[in-house]
């Protein structure tokens, strides 16, 4: 039941912060999401952060699962250009990434979209999100409840 009102979240919230349990799937709705977004908005810039670069490069697999399980003319309208171990670059420019911890792996980039997953258990996350939050047209953080300052965003 909670689907449709995190669905509608990230469609319209510019910046959303979400607490969530491993059994709520929210990971995988808010890759869905972004995968989605990048096939379907050209020249966007997802870029999905997580505690550890392996945990990141599974998150963008979510991306590519999404992309090998859509219908063929999914396919032959976007299609995969580029396929590397985190980062995925769709036909039409837009692509998802997948960094490690730490505010200066965000510097790098001007996403369009920014992913936190965990963000009570990153390390520097506030610093990550002020590093995003002035050029990402979106920031999502979602993570188990934990106190410090993902908990401090999450109060009403």
């Amino acid at each position: 039941s909670y689907f449709c009102p995190v669905m509608d979240a990230l469609l319209t919230e510019e910046r959303l912060f979400i607490p969530k349990t491993r059994e709520m799937l929210t990971s995988w709705e808010a890759m869905g999401y972004v995968g989605h977004r990048c096939m379907w908005q050209a020249g966007t810039q997802a870029i999905v952060q997580a505690d550890k670069e392996q945990k990141a490069w599974g998150l963008v697999d979510y991306a590519r699962i999404l992309w090998r399980n859509s219908d063929d003319w999914v396919k032959k309208r976007v299609w995969i250009a580029e396929d590397a171990k985190g980062h995925i670059r769709f036909s039409n420019g837009s692509e998802v990434m997948g960094v490690p911890s730490g505010a200066d792996q965000i510097r790098y980039y001007h996403p369009t979209v920014y992913l936190m997953d965990e963000a009570a258990k990153l390390p520097e996350a506030e610093e990550c999100y002020n590093a995003a939050s002035p050029v990402a047209q979106q920031v999502i953080a979602l993570s188990s409840a934990a106190p410090g300052w993902f908990g401090d965003q999450c109060q009403p």
